[in-house]
């Protein structure tokens, strides 16, 4: 199935970044014709086992203030929000809008040094009201992964930490969405979906793993910088 092909590639993206499987799956998918709910569940099982993978191999990095238990407190009921306001309403254009908006302003800000410091003092006095608001687009759309990667990589400049507050978080919120469609909203977990997980484990550790290594931290964030504008172009491209 050509879904297997994307996992395959994207599982890539995420094992460098963090963020991939959701981030450009979902808006893919609803592209080929899949309803939004029927893409999260190829989707979500892979992303999840992934990210779970990462925050077990970087979860001795210590993430400064307390960053993992802000997150859980604040990020997880946000997104839990989220995703019942949008089975009433349909906000997802207007979500992707802002934030493509959002990311464009991130790359601008991070490639200025001046302005990446701001950016850095903005992110950790406002940490508690962005990560309400990632969790809240998450839950909206499934694009908190645009918001995430600039936010966990202004706060740390060394990869493995931005590695582990972006695994860590995707971790959390892919399951607990996982858990709302299945338990809650009666959605089948059928054996593609396990299959996408496996696929994407796959690449991590036969070809992910070894690439994120040999990725020094300075060009680490050349990448993400790059991600971002990718990321902020991709989002653009795909409005209808």
């Amino acid at each position: 199935m050509m879904i297997f092909g994307l996992i395959l590639v994207l599982a890539l993206v995420q094992s460098l970044f963090g963020v991939g499987i959701l981030l450009f799956g979902t808006p893919i998918l609803l592209i080929m014709g899949y309803e939004y709910q029927e893409a999260l569940m190829y989707l979500l099982p892979a992303s999840a086992a992934l990210s779970w993978s990462q925050v077990w191999d970087f979860r001795t990095y210590k993430l400064d203030g307390g960053y993992r238990k802000i997150f859980l407190l604040i990020c997880i009921p946000s997104l839990m929000l989220g995703m019942f306001v949008t089975q009433y309403f349909n906000f997802k254009f207007e979500i992707r809008v802002f934030v493509t908006c959002m990311l464009f302003l991130a790359f601008i800000l991070r490639t200025s040094s001046r302005l990446r410091v701001k950016l850095q003092s903005l992110m950790r006095s406002k940490l508690k009201i962005a990560l309400a608001s990632m969790g809240l687009i998450h839950g909206l759309s499934n694009m908190g992964g645009s918001v995430l990667t600039p936010l966990v990589s202004s706060l740390y400049s060394d990869k493995n930490k931005v590695m582990a507050g972006v695994s860590f978080d995707y971790a959390f919120m892919a399951t607990f969405q996982l858990l709302i469609l299945v338990l809650i909203q009666g959605h089948k977990f059928i054996p593609q979906y396990f299959v996408c997980s496996l696929l994407a484990l796959a690449v991590r550790y036969f070809i992910g793993k070894k690439v994120f290594a040999f990725t020094k931290d300075k060009y680490y964030q050349r990448l993400i910088n790059g991600f971002i504008l990718a990321n902020a172009v991709f989002l653009f491209l795909s409005f209808k």
